[in-house]
């Protein structure tokens, strides 16, 4: 199955979004400009540890056309190591920006040190058109350097979590960029929120909409509980919008 994401039209002042399942993002923009967010499109995570893919990659690795490949950490299930190496060969221009965790993972997957940026922790990025805002996650030793970002494509805001702890003081200052919309991990194990926190770090940062993510890709991750997720969201914060996606579903973010 395919996006089609080369002939997706997307309408001025606003920006799409694809979910890849697990914490896997596509957004474009109005001009064709295309950004992955920890795509993870392979069965590399049952290669390496055994936990088998629960959910079909909704576009092939072979499929991807990008201009910005953007990575919060790098396990397996985040950095993919066995689409990468394709994606990066077939798109020469792109660029990779990851936290310093995911250096030797860029360099196996033959990304070349002139396409790379690295990411540290409180600082703001503007990539010819799409501004990264960075904060560290708390993802414990699994994975130091791990970061919470803001994309923010022409005045819409995306507040993506990775992988991390319910950490609110970590989180603080990317609430301040004022979210639009917010994609938490709601598995709840290897130190990842849960559904409740999540909720709770909805209805701390108040964007306007919200959209779980991390659930339902392994059995050994953690069941996750979106229903859950959004029934809490409508007692914490019920003017947030919580939406779910199903892999490869688009949803279109308009300007405020």
């Amino acid at each position: 199955m395919s996006l089609s994401l080369i002939d997706a039209e997307v309408p001025g002042g606003s920006l799409g979004l694809w979910w890849l399942g697990q914490a896997g993002f596509v957004f474009k923009t109005p001009a064709g400009k295309i950004v992955y967010l920890d795509p993870y499109l392979s069965d590399a995570v049952e290669r390496l540890h055994g936990f088998k893919r629960l959910s079909l990659a909704p576009i092939a690795a072979e499929e991807v056309r990008a201009d910005l490949i953007v990575l919060t950490h790098e396990h397996a299930d985040h950095l993919d190591p066995d689409a990468l190496p394709i994606i990066a060969r077939n798109n020469p221009a792109c660029r990779f920006a990851a936290p310093a965790g995911c250096a030797q993972g860029l360099t196996e997957a033959g990304v070349a040190p002139n396409a790379r940026l690295t990411l540290d922790a409180h600082r703001r990025y503007d990539l010819d058109g799409v501004v990264i805002h960075t904060a560290p996650a708390d993802h414990g030793d699994l994975s130091p350097t791990a970061l919470c970002l803001v994309l923010e494509f022409d005045g819409i805001r995306i507040l993506c979590t990775g992988d991390t702890a319910f950490r609110p003081q970590l989180l603080k200052p990317l609430y301040s960029v004022r979210p639009d919309v917010l994609l938490p991990c709601i598995n709840g194990v290897f130190g990842n929120m849960n559904h409740i926190d999540a909720a709770m770090l909805v209805q701390q940062a108040r964007p306007r909409s919200a959209i779980p993510c991390h659930f339902g890709m392994f059995a050994e991750h953690g069941a996750g509980d979106p229903g859950g997720f959004m029934y809490a969201c409508r007692q914490f914060c019920p003017e947030v919008k919580t939406t779910l996606l199903k892999p490869g579903e688009r949803l279109l973010c308009h300007l405020p």
